[in-house]
């Protein structure tokens, strides 16, 4: 079985493969017991029995736990389905054809694909069929991210350093050439790729297309799955300028966000910067993950160039010459979404050619209407970066859209939407625990914590009657959960120590050195406090109930 296993876990990666398996597996079960059950139910209960018993010499225990667990419910499900032939055949084609979807999305092949036209075929098919279950219930261990992932804030800064002979000699060359062109001491200077021509191009084009730079995208995101296209109309050359003030220019130097498409799903646009010649001066920082980095000699980073906020600074130590360098862009979407990524890709280059047009109309403003303008532009990337900072541009299209959803689906659209999702939120982050970035889940949590406790606070006044009891806890309960995050600090409270962001520290003073457990007791009892209330168990009984059973399991989450 381990071979089986180690073998089986090559060809399924990729979380959604895994999580259509994990459907589709329990799903055809059910349909082959179901039709059992059309004999006998207690066949079916034999067949399971035995089935269970038969792997617990063979399974690993934390596995056969699983796979047993699973097996019962399956068990369960089938008996209270009331089965014909049609259905029980329909779900076992349903379970093959999801699971080949499943594969044709994520570009995996089939594991089945791989021993097919053997000479022992059937009977690797046997056994593969047979184990099928504890390979998926063990697969869901080994993904590349988990189940919860699209709630997860991934890091997707990367850096990488072009350092191999031919890279390097494209860097100068690159160098070179703009040296001769003479760029300007006053404001930034640029020359956009379309224009480019002969050496400096082609040293542009490989620069591009080299294994450093599109290796960041394959390991992060895996090449079977998803495309990565190079977006030429968007790339330039680029020298930093030492002046700027009431120009565009000022923009490098504020937090913003480069691009307004952090709405579109599924795919992403990506700008990396790429550091052509020596630079001891700027330094490029991103303040949700956060990192920083002074880029110099071949250093590259890559960010999500409509959702990632980042900005330029000085460092004291000043550069002697200019800086420059190279702005390369990259689309990046799963290959069965081309038309999609194909979209995000001409929208992006469109507003790229739109804005550049605007940026070189206010980069040295001379009349009062292009002053207006180079304020406009500096106006909106505040604002437009507040709203990214504080909210999320996601978060707020996904409020609204529960918000219409109140209206025109169902009434609790939004309450159970918006009140349980930073519990989601800190499950998905905890079984992931690795190149997170930390500003922007807690900057995610926060916001929609706030949401749930608002909706909490509306049910109670909009219910409110005197009750002692129910005022009591909620004061003990948030005084311990405020004074709690006091002695902590917001970081610690939202697990910056388990997530890697700052030194785990002991904590001694109160309420630490006389309640265990303060942020989780606290939080409880005040909850409690809620749920007391007669009008607001009564409108709504299951909804304190609910926020601490997943406050409880996302605790212990971040323990396991």
């Amino acid at each position: 079985y381990a071979a089986l296993e180690a073998r089986f876990r090559k060809f399924h990666t990729y979380s959604v493969n895994i999580g259509l398996h994990a459907l589709t597996t329990p799903l055809g079960l059910a349909g082959f017991l179901g039709l059992v059950n059309l004999a006998s139910i207690w066949l079916s209960l034999a067949i399971t029995a035995v089935y269970v018993f038969s792997l617990k010499f063979v399974l690993p225990s934390k596995t056969f736990f699983r796979t047993a667990l699973v097996s019962v419910g399956i068990l369960g499900f089938s008996a209270i389905i009331e089965w014909t032939v049609l259905r029980a055949a329909l779900a076992m084609a349903a379970s093959f054809v999801f699971q080949e979807l499943a594969h044709i999305i994520t570009g995996e092949q089939t594991y089945q694909a791989q021993y097919i036209g053997q000479s022992d075929w059937k009977s690797q098919l046997v056994e593969h069929t047979y184990y099928l279950l504890p390979l998926v219930v063990d697969a869901l261990d080994h993904m590349h991210y988990s189940l919860l992932g699209f709630v997860v804030a991934h890091n997707r800064v990367f850096y990488t350093k072009l350092d191999k002979e031919q890279q390097k000699k494209d860097l100068k060359l690159i160098n070179d050439w703009v040296l001769a062109q003479g760029p300007s001491k006053e404001h930034t200077t640029h020359w956009w790729y379309d224009k480019l021509e002969g050496d400096v191009k082609e040293a542009f084009q490989r620069t591009a297309a080299c294994e450093s730079m599109v290796g960041m995208f394959k390991e992060s995101f895996g090449e079977k799955a998803y495309e990565i296209d190079i977006i030429d109309e968007m790339n330039e050359i680029y020298v930093a300028s030492p002046n700027y003030g009431m120009n565009s220019d000022g923009v490098f130097y504020m937090r913003h966000v480069d691009g307004p498409y952090g709405i579109f799903p599924f795919a992403s646009a990506y700008r990396s910067m790429v550091a052509v010649n020596f630079n001891q001066q700027i330094k490029t920082s991103f303040p949700m993950v956060p990192a920083a980095k002074t880029l110099s000699n071949g250093d590259a980073v890559t960010f999500d160039f409509n959702r990632e906020i980042h900005l330029i600074s000085d460092n004291e130590t000043k550069n002697t010459g200019f800086r420059i360098c190279m702005k390369i862009h990259y689309c990046v979407y799963p290959k069965v979404l081309r038309p999609w990524g194909k979209l995000l890709k001409y929208l992006n280059i469109r507003y790229n050619k739109n804005a550049r047009a605007l940026f070189l109309a206010t980069i040295a403003p001379g009349s009062i209407v292009a002053r207006a303008s180079a304020l406009m532009v500096l106006g909106t990337t505040y604002l437009t970066e507040r709203v990214e900072c504080l909210m999320g541009m996601n978060n707020l299209v996904y409020v609204l859209c529960l918000a219409v959803g109140n209206y025109l689906v169902h009434p609790l659209c939004f309450l159970v939407g918006t009140s349980f999702l930073h519990y989601i939120i800190y499950m998905g982050t905890f079984y992931s625990r690795r190149d997170i970035a930390f500003g922007t889940f807690k900057r995610d949590v926060m916001f929609f914590k706030a949401i749930a406790i608002s909706q909490l606070i509306y049910f109670y006044l909009k219910n409110f009657e005197f009750d002692i009891i129910s005022h009591m806890l909620l004061t003990v309960g948030y005084t311990i959960a405020i004074a709690a995050t006091q002695a902590l600090g917001i970081d610690k409270t939202y697990f910056g120590s388990e997530l890697g962001h700052c030194a785990p520290q002991y904590i001694s003073t109160f309420p630490y050195n006389c309640i265990p457990h303060p942020m989780i007791v606290g939080a409880c009892i005040g909850l409690l406090g809620f749920h007391k209330l007669a009008g607001l168990r009564e409108e709504m009984p299951y909804l304190v109930p609910v926020h601490i059973g997943l406050y409880l399991v996302s605790e212990t989450h971040t323990h396991v």
